[in-house]
C-alpha cells in the first residue's frame, strides 16, 4: 500500500472488515507527526498488534495432530460440545462462502 492511499478512514474500514494486516499497514503509513489523531492511531496499532498475537496463539492451540480430521469433532466431549463444534464449523463455512461470493461479485465488476 502506498502512502498516497493511506487514510484513517481506509484503515478503519479495513479494521472493521477484519483485514487486520492491511489496517496495520495503513495505520503505520499515516504520518502521526502531523495528525491530530496521533495518540489514537498509536493506541490502535498497539491494540491490533496485541489482537494479532492473540489470534496467532489461538490458531496454534486449534491445530490438530496429523491424520485427525478438523471437521470431525472429538469423540471425548459431551453431546452438547460436539453439537457446538459442528455449529462452529458450519458458521465458518457460511462466512467463507459469503467471502467467496463477495470476491466473485468484485471480480465480475472489474
Amino acid at each position: 500500500m502506498t502512502r498516497n492511499f493511506a487514510s484513517l478512514a481506509l484503515a478503519r474500514l479495513y479494521e472493521k472488515q477484519g483485514y487486520i494486516d492491511d489496517a496495520l499497514e495503513i495505520y503505520r503509513a499515516i504520518d502521526t507527526s502531523q495528525s491530530p489523531d496521533a495518540k489514537n492511531i498509536l493506541d490502535t496499532i498497539s491494540r491490533l498488534e496485541a489482537q494479532k498475537k492473540t489470534a496467532n496463539v489461538d490458531c496454534k492451540e486449534n491445530l490438530r495432530e496429523p491424520g485427525q480430521d478438523a471437521l470431525k469433532p472429538d469423540q471425548t466431549g459431551t453431546k452438547e460440545a460436539r453439537m457446538a463444534h459442528m455449529l462452529e464449523i458450519w458458521l465458518k463455512l457460511i462466512v467463507m462462502q459469503k467471502r467467496v461470493d463477495i470476491f466473485k461479485h468484485i471480480k465480475a465488476r472489474l
